[in-house]
């Protein structure tokens, strides 16, 4: 059973400025360097949440080499180990330890670009997370995504469910306004998507996956260019979880040039250009 382990208990007066940040951060202050510095005071309380989550899974991991050298040092009878994929994915499940989301990294997950929206229907306040693509969604979207798969979309409340480091990451790196711009950009949102009439000899399954207005929103998460996104957000994870610097938020904060940020670009070759065009037709092919 993976293990479920609390946050070490902020002092009371972090754990209220982060709510009293929340509010601020609301009222849209007039003075830039107000609301410069309530940002960075936030981020001090997120730098200690994503510590305290880090300093857990440390102690999860030694705990759990710990008792893989007692076996391995003959002082306890142990069965035969099982093959080598199983067994590191059973140590892998059991060293990731999970959370409740942290109150700090909420406030500023809520106030990164376009998250006060659903990313798929604009409908505001959304409690709900496309974890894959750092996105946030309301109740009825997140449904459509669970109904993609796990492997295209994994989905969790940002109130109700338990987070590892690895997601809490993944959503505070990325962001609805992030995720929209480069699906604009591959020409998968409504505003920008290529109508094709399908021809006569066109069968039922083809004519599904052709992406035009009315279900881009739906065919666009199970596209190549959605996979580049996800593998690129992953490999953004694993190199932020790699460094030894504490968390210091994106590059697009004040003052953050510690830990850097995930900027998707786009492909040299994708432009208004014949070649261009249909590079962009293979990457927004349906899998």
């Amino acid at each position: 059973m993976t293990p479920s382990v609390e946050l070490d208990v902020l002092p009371n007066s972090s754990t209220e400025d982060s709510h009293q940040h929340e509010q601020l951060l609301e009222e849209d202050p007039t003075d830039h360097s107000d609301a410069c510095q309530i940002e960075m005071d936030l981020l001090d309380v997120v730098t200690s949440e994503i510590e305290q989550m880090r300093r857990a899974q440390q102690r999860q991991r030694q705990e759990t080499e710990a008792i893989n050298a007692s076996y391995t040092e003959g002082k306890r009878q142990s069965p035969p180990p099982p093959p080598t994929r199983q067994r590191l994915r059973h140590i892998n499940s059991f060293v990731t330890v999970y959370h409740k989301f942290p109150t700090a990294s909420l406030a500023l997950l809520k106030h990164l670009p376009g998250n006060d929206r659903c990313v798929d229907c604009g409908v505001p306040d959304p409690q709900w997370a496309a974890v894959s693509y750092g996105a946030m969604l309301c109740l009825n979207c997140s449904g459509h995504h669970r109904s993609l798969g796990v492997q295209v979309s994994c989905v969790r409340s940002v109130t109700m469910d338990e987070w590892s480091l690895e997601q809490v990451l993944s959503m505070l790196e990325g962001g609805n306004a992030q995720l929209t711009d480069f699906f604009a950009r591959h020409c998968l949102c409504e505003t920008s998507v290529h109508n094709k009439q399908p021809t006569t000899s066109t069968d039922a399954a083809t004519q599904a996956k052709i992406i035009n207005k009315s279900n881009v929103t739906r065919l666009r998460y199970k596209t190549k260019a959605a996979l580049f996104y996800r593998q690129q957000m992953s490999l953004h994870i694993d190199r932020l979880l790699k460094t030894q610097a504490p968390y210091r938020g994106r590059r697009d904060m004040p003052q953050q040039p510690q830990s850097g940020s995930l900027t998707i670009r786009p492909n040299s070759n994708d432009k208004r250009s014949a070649r261009g065009q249909r590079v962009l037709e293979r990457r927004n092919t349906v899998e």
